[in-house]
């Protein structure tokens, strides 16, 4: 539904790897709010994230 991102510094390579860091602090209700933390290969927090999910389930149909 939304997202934000926040980059705290500018002083680093988007080539190189960096690890992203996602968690779900809530799932309910068919939304989920979840957290994201992008690091640099040398451990400094480059950009921080946040984002409401819409959740919907795959429904099957009834063989009746």
């Amino acid at each position: 539904l939304d997202h934000s991102a926040w980059l705290h510094r500018d002083d680093f390579r988007a080539d190189d790897w960096m690890l992203y860091e996602n968690s779900t602090a809530i799932a309910a209700g068919g939304r989920a709010f979840t957290e994201g933390r992008l690091w640099a290969r040398d451990g400094r927090l480059v950009c921080s994230t946040t984002q409401e999910c819409l959740i919907r389930s795959k429904t099957s149909k009834s063989n009746l």
